[in-house]
């Protein structure tokens, strides 16, 4: 019987022994299997996230390339060539006109240099704004078109100005629609630096042609009358 039972105690001990190891090794096998786990779940991260990035990258390479088509305007200048007709109907009208601030008049055209704007390149979507302005002698009063500024941005480009009489600012308003050879666009730089658009047309809006009629002796100016072309060279930021 003690025989017997001590070698039951031996293959108990050797049994339990077993378990033992063999617990252990499942266990040493879940850690290395769990590391190995986490270590296929870093990678899988890691190689989602460089994906990703590359992605956020291309798009946003994108995303540059479109924000740097918008540049900001420090400087230029901007000549309107009058139409001959339009210059007539001024005539007309008993109309004179000269430059006020820091334009210039030569001949029958204006010159306002470019005080600053946002232009983008690819669609010509953008804003210019001119300094000096335009002085009327009228048989009603003598007036200034003022703060001249382009805006293509709205769903009607226009060039905006503001009407002083007797030294007074009355009212803000578009003297004319703006149009811009498509031909032109997208635009390229000169350079890397200059902006060039060339005969940009104007015409009366009916808000402009009715202002210069309550300024004329007679009615002499229509809606969609052609006042002339603009050539503007700006210098981009």
């Amino acid at each position: 019987m003690e025989n017997g039972k001590l070698t039951e105690i031996f293959f108990g001990g050797l049994l339990l022994a077993e378990r033992r190891s063999l617990s252990v090794r499942l266990q040493k096998t879940w850690q290395m299997g769990r590391h190995r786990l986490w270590a296929l779940m870093l990678g899988a991260s890691l190689a989602f996230s460089v994906a990703l990035a590359g992605q956020t990258q291309q798009d946003g390479g994108t995303r540059l390339a479109r924000a740097t088509s918008v540049h900001t305007l420090v400087g230029g200048r901007a000549r309107i060539q009058f139409a001959d007709a339009f210059r007539g109907a001024l005539r007309r009208a008993r109309i004179a006109y000269d430059a006020v601030g820091a334009a210039t008049t030569e001949g029958d055209a204006l010159t306002l240099p470019v005080a600053d704007g946002l232009f983008d390149l690819a669609s010509g979507r953008g804003a210019i704004v001119w300094r000096g302005g335009l002085a009327l002698e009228t048989p009603r009063a003598d007036v200034d078109l003022r703060h001249l500024r382009i805006d293509t941005i709205g769903r009607l480009p226009l060039l905006w100005t503001t009407l002083v009489v007797a030294g007074e600012l009355t009212e803000t308003f578009p003297l004319c629609t703006v149009t811009l050879s498509t031909e032109q666009l997208p635009i390229r730089l000169v350079g890397g630096r200059v902006l060039t658009l060339r005969d940009v047309e104007l015409r009366l809006t009916t808000e402009g042609a009715a202002r210069l009629n309550r300024l004329a002796e007679h009615e002499s100016f229509a809606s969609g009358q052609l006042i002339g072309a603009a050539n503007i060279i700006a210098i981009v930021e």
